[in-house]
């Protein structure tokens, strides 16, 4: 029984051994003035949006299978852009979560496909039209009761 026990903890630590390996976090940090956009694009990720009052975009990634993603970011004096594709073959494992925290005043545009957002903090009212056969959903900066 023991012996049983003991190749059963062997098989329970390898396996945590293997998903520890193929975990991976990273924070993108890139300092903004007022008025930015910040475009992300990504697919089968689940993506949290927050506002601060700092002068610069957090992204936090959590990727699961990580060496299933390819990532690419770029920053130029208009914006800060985010690209997270998933590898052909190996991306059908992979999960990926989104922490991203931009200043209020930024300007969003998020490409997402089969994703899930959460957005923290609303005050208002959030209109969302109903889908059509437009691939896009326009929401309004801001909408006061």
């Amino acid at each position: 029984m023991t012996k049983h026990l003991n190749t059963l903890w062997q098989v329970v630590n390898a396996a945590s051994t293997v998903a520890d390996f193929t975990r991976q976090s990273q924070t993108y940090t890139f300092a903004v003035g007022p008025a930015i956009s910040v475009y992300l694009r990504a697919e089968q990720a689940e993506i949290k949006l927050v506002r601060w009052d700092l002068p610069k975009v957090d992204i936090f990634v959590q990727l699961q299978v990580a060496f299933g993603w390819r990532i690419a970011t770029d920053q130029n004096a208009d914006g800060v852009y985010v690209v997270a594709k998933r590898k052909m073959l190996l991306g059908s494992m992979s999960r990926a979560k989104f922490t991203l925290s931009v200043p209020h005043d930024a300007y969003l545009i998020l490409n997402l496909h089969q994703s899930s957002l959460l957005i923290t903090d609303v005050n208002g009212t959030l209109q969302l039209p109903p889908k059509d056969d437009q691939p896009q959903l326009l929401l309004p900066s801001a909408v006061s009761e």
